[in-house]
């Protein structure tokens, strides 16, 4: 059954009406298709070489675009768009991708990569009924602007990405820093290409219980393209995935309102936007990050997720499109940890609702809340292993990891603890301060959707107020709900539209941007700049604050029409919260868009790396097999005993090499983070072996031939010295020097007895 055709979808009627859409929608698609050929071309600039960038995208769009999109245009509504097929069946091709990689890392080969995808694609259109229901979907006319200015909001997320490229080069002159987790997302990576999710890559024997989809998906990308893993992480993705969030939120936004100007506010709330806070304080907060690959592939499947539910609620998916609910939970949990479970809050919310206002659809609720659930369930066993990754729930530890800790530097007493806190969380929800609009509406608050956006927006931001997390993990619950918080402010403008007329919102909407922009940056303006100890100065500049929102409430109040005043009110105060988040994101122009990268001035500081370094680890990937085991000498981030406090966050050979490591950098396993109740402990804790770690150093430093016969015994079969740390001049004849340079050299681990 098709849902009734909104206002905002123009009528196909006419004889030329069909090849009018099909126009509009080739044009829409050339013109996002031109857009991103400017970002690879920019990822070709800056290391990437021009046949590799050409070979991953072709791969991409051969072995997941296409399948994903026939499978897509099967279960959608007849009435679509070709973007939508595209980022949808993008989404959807992640979901092939991921358990296809699993299939030919385990096998330890490459064909199954190419062919299970193409194979889903063959029976979708060999199989009568998908056939028919793949060509029967249709393009619905779009609007010509739509695909333009999304392109355009996309280019808010350059500066990151300039950040980002000049940080990890491809290839390093001199030496180099790479961000510190560059290496270790290559190193998971490299473990879902040739070996599949059996292990932790950078300890042998430790459990792989992370969320490694997003590097099944890495390594997919390299099995079907040949692209090397390093240039697929730190170019083809990053270059990537702007467009394609940008892309995903206006579809899933344009296919839930069936309304482009919604779609646009989406796009652009879901970038151009972040965090409010009444203290002047720059926010910069997007839903994709380079330096986390998992957060931006996270958004397509979120968002196919929602999308499908929709269509369940408004009677459009079929029982047998039914599966991929389960199916897409499970891909999500597995892509980015935070998407599942902030689905499942939305959907416990819009349960309770339901349950008051529109009981036809509380089983259907109930039902896809206990599938996605289970689904998450599912995830947290086989592929978290039930590892929290370090997640502690505590207000307490979790103030300390707000921005109002950082601009006051302690929060003495429990007040100041508190309203940490809460102004997190208040902070968090700004960006879906419109999502709430629908609920006041009689017939809006009988939907679903309306509570899983704003459910979902909820959850991510408590999150920040509740859990702290060694690496601030628990912030990417707020970065993966702001798909929700976007497309639901933007869709809960367009309900405040209708019930305030457009003569009410004339007058309202400016009143509410200055609103915002006076909370934003007023009360300090007042009372005083915020630093380290000034609390009393922090309590004031709360009080202007809260005196400003009580006096926007009263002016929406009265410029309101009669017998709607509380509604022009309510949505006065919640369009200056989304200003006041609008605001601290334009306030980040500020900086220098083009970050200047420190080169360190030798190879000794932190995080320091020569390519030298990498050539070593290179040699030996070329010359061992997939499931040889390499040992080094180098575990911390800086050159130094790994005991006592040692950062062990060094990937560089277990990600270069793509062979699993004996033991180099232990932190983020589940094992580290069990061993330390404190969180950011588990990046200093020791290694829980120190008998092999022991053995591994002391044969590199002093081989003996019984120290060569138990690492054989171990599996171990190759040696990577790091010469900045203790070594022998010579490894003979327990092994043989295969690659030498003056900062690393690989050798090969002799068989006793040779």
């Amino acid at each position: 059954m098709q849902s009734p055709r909104s206002p905002f979808v123009p009528a196909l009627d006419g004889p030329d009406a069909e090849p009018r859409a099909t126009r509009a929608n080739l044009v829409s698609a050339a013109v996002v298709a031109a857009v991103g050929c400017v970002y690879m071309g920019y990822a070709v600039r800056t290391g990437l070489p021009l046949g590799d960038a050409a070979r991953a995208l072709a791969a991409i769009a051969i072995t997941q675009v296409l399948p994903g999109a026939l499978l897509w245009r099967a279960v959608r509504p007849r009435r679509g768009w070709l973007l939508e097929d595209v980022a949808m069946g993008f989404a959807l091709g992640i979901a092939i991708a991921v358990p296809t990689q699993v299939v030919a890392g385990l096998l330890g080969q490459r064909w199954p990569a190419f062919v299970i995808p193409l194979a889903v694609a063959a029976v979708l259109v060999a199989v009568p009924r998908t056939r028919r229901r793949i060509m029967a979907a249709q393009w619905s006319p779009m609007a010509w602007w739509l695909a333009p200015l999304v392109s355009l909001i996309s280019f808010w997320a350059l500066r990151q990405l300039v950040a980002y490229f000049r940080t990890n080069q491809i290839t390093w002159t001199g030496l180099g820093r790479p961000h510190i987790d560059a290496y270790l997302h290559q190193a998971l990576a490299s473990q879902l290409l040739h070996r599949g999710p059996t292990s932790w890559p950078t300890v042998a024997g430790e459990d792989l219980g992370y969320h490694w989809f997003t590097h099944a998906w890495l390594a997919h990308v390299t099995a079907t393209s040949g692209a090397g893993l390093d240039l697929v992480l730190l170019r083809v993705m990053p270059a990537l995935m702007p467009l394609t969030v940008v892309v995903c939120v206006a579809v899933a936004a344009l296919r839930l309102s069936r309304s482009s100007k919604v779609a646009l506010l989406a796009s652009g709330l879901a970038m151009v936007a972040s965090g409010g806070n009444p203290f002047g304080y720059a926010s910069f907060g997007l839903p994709l990050n380079p330096d986390s690959p998992t957060l931006a592939l996270g958004v397509p499947t979120l968002l196919a997720l929602v999308v499908l539910l929709a269509q369940r609620w408004n009677g459009e998916l079929s029982r047998t499109a039914y599966v991929l609910v389960p199916w897409l939970s499970v891909i999500a949990a597995g892509t980015k940890g935070a998407t599942s479970p902030l689905v499942v809050a939305g959907l416990g919310l819009a349960a309770v609702a339901m349950l008051l206002w529109n009981r036809r659809l509380f089983g259907k609720v109930v039902v896809d809340t206990l599938v996605v659930g289970g689904g998450l369930i599912f995830a947290l066993i086989v592929v978290f292993h039930g590892s929290s990754a370090g997640l502690a729930l505590g207000i307490t530890d979790s103030s300390k990891q707000t921005y109002v800790h950082v601009l006051l530097g302690s929060l003495p007493g429990r007040e100041l603890v508190l309203a940490a806190a809460a102004l997190a969380v208040i902070s968090g929800l700004t960006r879906a301060a419109l999502s709430f609009a629908p609920m006041f509406g009689r017939e809006s608050r009988r939907q679903p959707l309306s509570w899983l956006l704003a459910g979902g927006s909820i959850a991510g931001a408590a999150a920040v107020g509740l859990f702290s997390h060694p690496g601030q993990s628990q912030y990417y619950f707020l970065l993966t709900a702001i798909p929700l918080a976007a497309i639901g402010s933007a869709m809960g403008a367009r309900s405040i539209v209708h019930a305030l007329g457009p003569d009410a919102v004339r007058r309202l909407l400016p009143l509410a941007v200055v609103a915002g922009g006076l909370i934003h940056l007023a009360p300090t303006r007042l009372v005083g700049e915020l630093g380290e100890g000034t609390f009393q100065t922090f309590w004031r500049a709360l009080a202007v604050a809260a005196v400003l929102v009580v006096a926007t409430a009263a002016a929406g109040w009265f410029l309101g029409d009669p017998g709607r005043r509380l509604m022009a009110s309510l949505a006065t105060t919640a369009t200056a919260a989304l200003a006041v988040g609008g605001f601290a994101a334009i306030n980040t122009v500020r900086a220098p868009l083009f970050a200047e990268v420190k080169r360190p001035a030798s190879l000794t500081e932190r995080l320091a790396i020569s390519q030298d370094q990498l050539d070593a680890a290179r040699w030996i990937r070329d010359h061992s097999d997939p499931d040889d085991l390499v040992m080094t000498n180098r575990h911390c981030t800086v050159p130094r005993k790994p005991v006592d406090g040692c950062d062990s966050r060094r990937w560089v050979v277990t990600a270069f090499s793509e062979r699993q490591s004996l033991v180099e950098g232990w932190t983020a396993t589940p094992e580290a983070t069990k061993r330390a109740p404190h969180g950011r402990d588990s990046v200093t804790v020791n290694y829980w072996k120190p008998d092999i770690l022991e053995l591994n150093d002391g044969f590199i430093a002093n081989p003996t031939a019984e120290a060569q016969r138990r690492l054989w015994d171990l599996g171990v079969r190759w040696v990577y010295v790091d010469n900045l740390q203790a070594h022998a001049d010579d490894l003979a004849p327990f092994a043989e020097r295969g690659f030498d340079s003056p900062d690393a050299s690989a050798w090969k681990l002799l068989e006793p007895g040779r």
